[in-house]
């Protein structure tokens, strides 16, 4: 049954995290300013699946400024907690920005992070709008989609989920090393534009119905390839 399953990932339009222009850069900008290096970034509801509570710890660990982007019944609590570890000049709540501003916030981060620790996470599409933007991921290694998503050495690095010292570890590793950093940005936004673009999604899926319509007899064989590719 599994050899007759057609593995078609989500795709986005990749060029509203690339635009740069004048209105684009002015946001950026105005984030950069409000927010010291590094940029650590966060983008997601505050509930208890997407571990955001492992990233504050994480960061007393880390320098620069956290920036969170989203709301959720975990914001009372995730500001306590912000204070408890002393980290209320390093840490932004930013709220809910519109869809306009958003893409902003991945170009003015250095690096993003989904700390995810339920399978309730199955995919993240926040991995791939950061890849679209060039923005390497640290991600958890959870037994869903997340680390196919977001590839260990290729796209960013994959942690063990609910380790904060892990965690701090892979994020400490990408703020320290340049090179680094700049070789996963590459490659995240290169692997954005093969597997997730909105075209390789239309493309995929118009192969699945022209084989099923033109050539029957070569589904399974053409759902193979189209799962493994």
């Amino acid at each position: 049954v599994a050899r007759r399953v057609a593995v078609i990932p989500f795709g986005i339009r990749l060029e509203r995290y690339r635009v740069v222009d004048g209105h684009r850069t002015a946001l950026v900008e105005q984030i950069r300013a409000a927010t010291p290096g590094p940029r650590v970034l966060f983008v997601g509801r505050f509930v208890y699946y997407k571990g955001v509570h492992v990233l504050i710890d994480a960061m007393s660990e880390c320098p620069g400024t956290l920036m969170l982007v989203g709301e959720g019944p975990l914001e009372g609590e995730l500001r306590r907690r912000v204070i408890e570890r002393g980290l209320q000049d390093r840490v932004v709540f930013a709220g809910q920005v519109t869809d306009e501003a958003l893409p902003a916030y991945y170009q003015a981060s250095d690096l993003f992070v989904l700390p995810s620790i339920a399978r309730t996470e199955a995919f993240g599409v926040v991995q791939v709008e950061a890849m679209a933007a060039g923005r390497p991921v640290v991600s958890t290694n959870l037994p869903t989609g997340v680390p196919w998503v977001n590839q260990d050495g290729v796209s960013g690095l994959v942690v063990p989920p609910g380790d904060a010292d892990a965690l701090a570890t892979a994020l400490n590793r990408l703020l320290d090393d340049d090179v680094l950093r700049d070789r996963l940005s590459r490659n995240a936004a290169s692997r954005a534009d093969v597997v997730f673009s909105l075209e390789s999604m239309i493309g995929r899926f118009r192969h699945v119905i022209d084989t099923i319509v033109r050539a029957p007899e070569q589904l399974e064989s053409g759902l193979v390839r189209t799962a493994i590719s």
